[in-house]
């Protein structure tokens, strides 16, 4: 399940717009060189037959039913605190530390 709150789908859709971009967006964990507990971003990115998608009003929300099943329900919020702000994606399940093989980012050293 993906839920939404009334200020990211009003953020998201004027971003869509702002951008003439389709009104697709999905949920995914990018992968990273430094591991850590995972953090799920957004993408624009149509929904494929592997997703769960979601229309909640004129945007459709995807994830993958593998990440969904990690994740349980996820929810999309924007959070306007200054310098701080951007879209905050939570899921109800606690991710799984990723298992990297850093080898030459520059945080790492």
């Amino acid at each position: 399940m993906i839920n939404v709150t009334e200020e990211a789908q009003r953020r998201l859709g004027d971003f869509l717009t702002a951008n003439n971009s389709d009104r697709h967006v999905r949920v995914f964990l990018p992968s990273s060189c430094c591991g850590g507990e995972g953090q799920l971003s957004l993408t624009v990115d149509e929904p494929t037959a592997e997703d769960f998608s979601a229309k909640i009003g004129d945007i459709v929300y995807s994830i993958s039913k593998n990440l969904q099943k990690t994740t349980g329900t996820v929810t999309i919020d924007f959070k306007d605190d200054g310098r701080d702000s951007g879209f905050v994606v939570d899921a109800e399940k606690i991710l799984p530390v990723i298992d990297s093989d850093c080898g030459g980012c520059s945080s790492c050293e």
